[in-house]
């Protein structure tokens, strides 16, 4: 390891506090984040109550500490750490609990990160990686409390859309288009999030190429469009727990 990448390393580290990011007690996300009542509206249907339990309750340390492991890797590297050294067992239960996802052998997504290339990418430290979705390349900088650039693409046009935010990850610098909107769908969870409902948390230019996708399709779409504000909160609030020190959130 370069003295550079350690360094970063400790720093990401170092800003792991048990008072950062207190999940709510039934929920397992940190709404101490969420002042817009749209995003507190829409956070227990994209995530309910079944599924944070699911993902936290009963959480051994073990499997904790090798869920920010595999995070930290991300953020220092661009990349998760090789899976061959690594407890299968443990590896099996962050899958089950559907914060990671396992292919091939491989390790293809760690929520909010991805190993393939997607249309979202966050930028922190200077570290670029793809994201499994919008809402989770917003929520990104949350969790490792830094500064970042967001960039997205239209799902319709392709249109790239930028985003600047500071403040520990959570203050709206600059977004461009300013009237761009995230579509975050409610579907069921059929297997893992990453094949299912992350597939419907898109970017849109604007209110014009959202209405013509949902218009596209094949059912009723259902979800809450979101301004770039709106779900920066809703990805802070999922996000900002997952490096909190100590136990799971419970």
């Amino acid at each position: 390891m370069t003295n550079s990448k350690h360094e970063t390393e400790m720093s990401l580290q170092d800003n792991l506090t048990p008072q950062i990011g207190i999940p709510h007690p039934v929920t397992g996300l940190d709404m101490s984040v969420v002042s817009d009542a749209r995003v507190a509206e829409a956070l227990p249907q994209l995530l309910t109550e079944w599924r944070m339990k699911k993902r936290w309750d009963d959480m051994p340390p073990q499997t904790r500490a090798l869920h920010q492991k595999l995070l930290i890797g991300y953020l220092t590297t661009g990349a998760p750490p090789g899976i061959a050294g690594l407890n299968p067992a443990i590896l099996e239960d962050l899958q089950q609990r559907d914060l990671i996802v396992l292919r091939d052998g491989a390790l293809q997504s760690a929520y909010p990160f991805s190993t393939r290339k997607t249309g979202h990418k966050v930028r922190i430290n200077g570290i670029t990686n793809f994201c499994v979705c919008a809402i989770d390349a917003l929520g990104a900088p949350a969790m490792a409390e830094k500064a970042a650039q967001v960039a997205l693409n239209c799902a319709v046009c392709d249109a790239a859309i930028t985003v600047r935010i500071g403040g520990a990850g959570l203050e709206l610098q600059q977004a461009a288009p300013k009237d761009a909107r995230i579509w975050a769908g409610i579907i069921p969870i059929k297997g893992c999030a990453a094949d299912t409902q992350c597939q419907s948390m898109l970017a849109f230019c604007g209110d014009q190429h959202l209405n013509h996708w949902r218009g596209q399709q094949p059912g009723p779409t259902n979800g809450f469009a979101f301004s770039i504000a709106q779900a920066l909160q809703a990805g802070a609030a999922i996000f900002r727990p997952f490096l909190q020190k100590g136990t799971a959130p419970t």
